[in-house]
């Protein structure tokens, strides 16, 4: 934090051996916006995402940290507006999630024109696997995504 830089959160799985895991190839390159000391002395945090990224060389350090080389990921071009109009219940979702008083409390900005925006706050809203929104950060482009988010949305709907 004292030289303003950010860091990567990136999805672990846990391996079958005794003290290993296994760091996905793709994370999100993050920086923080607020923190508090929580009630049990841990530090609470608040990040917002600069970057999708694709990690490389990863080297654990003695202490337990992991150092790698970073490289941001730019999806293809997308039209917006034509994914939005096919995945309008993703839009609509999100707009009214945003207005329940504890997330209106987050000062979230979503661009409503933006189909990486809209997916990507949403996402981060509603109850997914940790699995579940690293498929989602893998997806190729805005409508993969959009179409993978649709798909979780009618599970989540059925159950």
């Amino acid at each position: 934090m004292e030289d303003n830089h950010g860091f990567v959160i990136t999805f672990q799985k846990q391996l079958l051996k005794k003290d290993g895991y296994e760091i996905s190839k793709k994370g999100a390159y993050v920086e923080i916006i607020d923190f508090n000391n929580l009630r049990n002395g841990l530090l609470g945090i608040t990040v917002k995402s600069i970057d999708k990224v694709s990690i490389k060389n990863i080297i654990r350090l003695e202490d337990g940290l992991n150092i790698a080389d970073i490289y941001p990921i730019i999806d293809p071009e997308v039209d917006d507006q034509a994914l939005l109009a096919e995945f309008p219940e993703i839009s609509n979702i999100l707009s009214q999630i945003i207005k329940h008083p504890r997330v209106a409390d987050m000062q979230i900005s979503v661009d409503f024109n933006s189909a990486d925006s809209v997916a990507y706050h949403l996402a981060g809203l509603i109850p997914l696997s940790w699995n579940n929104k690293q498929h989602l950060l893998e997806a190729f482009d805005a409508s993969q995504r959009m179409s993978i988010l649709s798909k979780y949305i009618q599970d989540i709907s059925s159950k």
